[in-house]
């Protein structure tokens, strides 16, 4: 009898929820206690939900954590919160603010626990010093007010644990990026006669590109050809100071010196000497 009294009022909040047009968030999926051994692996950088290549780490974590991370996330059901997103703790507009959206979509770090044949997986993004999950997305066709990007923060002490791992993953990430892509340096590149280093700043959004007059010892020019994600290097020609930048894998834009030595504009018609190399020449 008492149990069919409970399941009656059971029924009857979800009726009146459904009259009232009231919602409430139902965990979308749960992970219950993961018995036996787990091999873990990472992933790191944009859209590092979807990279093949892992992370060479010898981070670990705890499995009982890992669940206890899953779980949280998936709190989170993208269909309540689409009609509650002032619940959520962190909006960022890609339009409004590109550098934002970039720093923080480059931030991510997937981490993911195989076991008894399964896998499961979790993504965090850091912005601000904090870690978030990513929740879900808005267009702005019908409530332009609410378009972007939207994630909710870590518990505090559940980021305390997770905080060293993601440090140490995204360290190694970093560290196993290339600095060469083929002639190309992500870094910094020498004229011939080492009397211009063209010095790359890698921002949270855009690349700025700094040239240095060695003879003077400080920059006199400098300019943003691209974003982060698609910069693949510079490169000087072998006997002049037409300065090359390699973009988007197959794109070369080549940066001519004008007149007075101390500024360099893009060259649209010109041709890319067969001795420069991309990553796939």
């Amino acid at each position: 009898m008492k149990g069919k009294k409970t399941t009656g009022i059971i029924l009857t909040l979800l009726t009146l929820c459904l009259f009232t047009g009231c919602m409430f968030a139902i965990p979308m999926d749960h992970m219950g206690k993961i018995k036996g051994d787990i091999t873990c692996d990472f992933r790191a950088g944009k859209d590092a939900t979807n990279n093949r290549e892992t992370v060479k780490t010898d981070a670990v974590f705890d499995k009982d954590r890992f669940v206890e991370l899953y779980n949280e996330d998936a709190k989170y059901d993208p269909a309540f919160y689409k009609k509650h997103v002032d619940r959520l703790d962190l909006k960022i507009n890609a339009k409004d603010d590109p550098d934002k959206w970039e720093e923080i979509a480059d931030s991510e770090v997937n981490f993911r626990a195989y076991f008894d044949g399964n896998n499961r997986h979790v993504s965090l993004f850091r912005y601000d010093s904090k870690l978030y999950f990513f929740i879900m997305s808005m267009g702005g066709r019908s409530k332009p007010g609410e378009e972007g990007y939207y994630y909710q923060e870590v518990p505090k002490k559940m980021a305390e644990y997770w905080n060293p791992i993601y440090d140490k993953v995204m360290a190694d990430y970093r560290a196993g990026l290339p600095t060469m892509y083929g002639s190309f340096s992500v870094k910094e590149a020498n004229s011939f006669d080492d009397k211009y280093t063209a010095k790359c700043v890698i921002g949270t959004g855009m690349v700025t590109v700094q040239i240095i007059n060695n003879e003077i010892g400080s920059a006199v020019f400098s300019f943003q050809p691209c974003g982060k994600g698609d910069f693949l290097g510079v490169c000087w020609e072998n006997d002049n100071y037409s300065l090359w930048v390699y973009r988007n894998n197959v794109v070369f834009d080549c940066y001519r010196m004008q007149a007075g030595e101390s500024q360099w504009g893009i060259k649209e018609d010109a041709r890319k000497p067969d001795y420069l190399r991309g990553r796939y020449d």
